[in-house]
């Protein structure tokens, strides 16, 4: 049931639909593409940190952290997917807090603000950085993933503000970088001991309520070969002749799809929300001229793996194992497998359906007008570092996916306003809500 302070919230919301829209489009213009490994040399995300810290300001926020993370210096454990090389200078994190009047839950609100790469420019029918409007939908990179998350929330806070509420519970705002490549913006916001009772993220989600998320480990093999001339006859390896990495690579791509179809099925792997694990070789480069048979071939692979996974880069190696042993040149000269560090992939991550925050949600997207449901990612997000790192109940919320990532990227002026709706409904909710001394 709506209470008569959230009807007058949500009804401000509608009253002033374009504000959301117009604040979308203001941070749409930043152009915060996610760098590869070379380190950024424009403002972008300092020009968007410095515009995210005069809305917080205005909107009562009385301490607003920013700061550059120093990957080298993160603390590194199993599972944080620490990359210490990769360079994050010119991207700042800002966390904010919001206090409340006392005796509330306290609420993180965290969205990453980088975005992917364009990918082929020709592909685009919209400018990625205007915002153009047409046929009710906003265009543009990051209007899904995650830039319209970020505004939903920040909005939501401003109109239960403009409203003459203030909230009981503290509020901390976490804008963080990097998501797209390592995570490692929301790390360094754990690791500086911002902490709360819950946190939502509004990554896209089909505005259904995310509770789990896959882990990820990257990894590469190399297998070799012998080389030999390519127009020669060649006697058998175990007479001197050549071995052609290509053709024993075929073998370990064979165990790589074999093991993901055998886990499509294995009751270990199954969980209700997220697909079962999978590893998908994603990069190969061998050979060096076209008459030589090539010695030596590299293969890298993705592998996602269900939450409560133990012991992945154990299983990786056990069919990488298996594959070699039954072939005389693998076992004699097995394929060298690197993982990284053991602090170089990703812990996945879930909370459970009974969560507090969980089923605020879910009653704020019933009472919004959605049927409400749980979903699970097979990818993930910032918060397995908020649920693994600083216990927090986290949960994802957002607009429709099908658009993330790709050219014409859009979310859905109605979208925008029901996530904003939700995310209104569920702080008001969880952190509790009364009038302002001045309203």
């Amino acid at each position: 049931m709506i209470e008569a302070r959230e009807q007058q919230v949500l009804d401000l919301i509608d009253a002033n639909r374009q504000e959301v829209v117009d604040f979308l489009r203001e941070l749409l213009a930043f152009k915060t593409i996610t760098p590869d490994e070379q380190p950024i040399e424009h403002d972008e995300f300092i020009r968007h940190q410095a515009f995210v810290k005069q809305m917080l300001t205005k909107l009562g926020f009385q301490e607003i952290d920013v700061w550059e993370a120093d990957a080298a210096k993160l603390g590194a454990v199993p599972g944080s997917g620490v990359n210490k090389n990769r360079d994050l200078r010119n991207m700042p994190i800002l966390v904010g807090r919001l206090p409340g009047a006392g005796g509330g839950r306290s609420l993180i609100l965290n969205g990453h603000y980088d975005v992917v790469p364009l990918g082929l420019l020709e592909a685009w029918t919209r400018d990625p950085f205007a915002g153009e409007i047409a046929d009710g939908k906003i265009y543009g990179r990051g209007t899904n993933d995650m830039k319209g998350g970020i505004a939903a929330m920040l909005k939501a806070l401003d109109f239960i503000r403009r409203a003459g509420f203030v909230l009981d519970g503290d509020i901390l705002a976490q804008i963080v970088p990097d998501e797209e490549a390592s995570c490692m913006g929301t790390l360094a916001a754990c690791q500086r001991g911002y902490t709360a009772d819950a946190a939502i993220i509004p990554e896209p989600t089909n505005m259904r309520v995310g509770t789990a998320v896959r882990g990820s480990m990257g990894g590469k093999l190399t297998v070799f070969g012998r080389a030999g001339h390519a127009e020669q006859p060649q006697p058998h390896w175990t007479q001197g002749g050549a071995v052609n990495a290509i053709t024993k690579a075929m073998r370990v791509l064979e165990g790589m799809a074999d093991a993901t179809e055998e886990w499509r099925t294995q009751p270990d792997k199954q969980h209700p929300l997220v697909p079962p694990d999978h590893i998908i070789p994603t990069v190969i480069r061998g050979g060096d001229w076209s008459v030589t048979i090539p010695e030596e071939v590299e293969i890298e692979f993705d592998c996602m793996f269900v939450p409560g996974t133990t012991d992945k880069r154990a299983e990786i190696e056990e069919k990488l194992a298996a594959v070699a042993a039954n072939d005389s040149w693998l076992r004699e000269n097995p394929p060298e497998l690197d993982l990284g560090g053991p602090e170089e992939w990703i812990y996945p991550a879930e909370v459970k359906e009974n969560e507090p925050i969980v089923q605020t949600a879910l009653q704020a997207l019933a009472d919004v007008g959605i049927q409400p449901a749980l979903m699970g990612f097979g990818s993930l997000t910032d918060c397995v570092h908020l649920i693994n790192h600083s216990q927090i109940p986290t949960i994802n919320l957002g607009a429709d996916i099908e658009s993330a990532h790709s050219a014409d990227e859009f979310v859905t002026v109605e979208q925008l306003i029901d996530l904003t709706k939700t995310i209104a409904l569920s702080i008001m909710r969880w952190s509790g809500v009364r009038e302002s001394a001045g309203a």
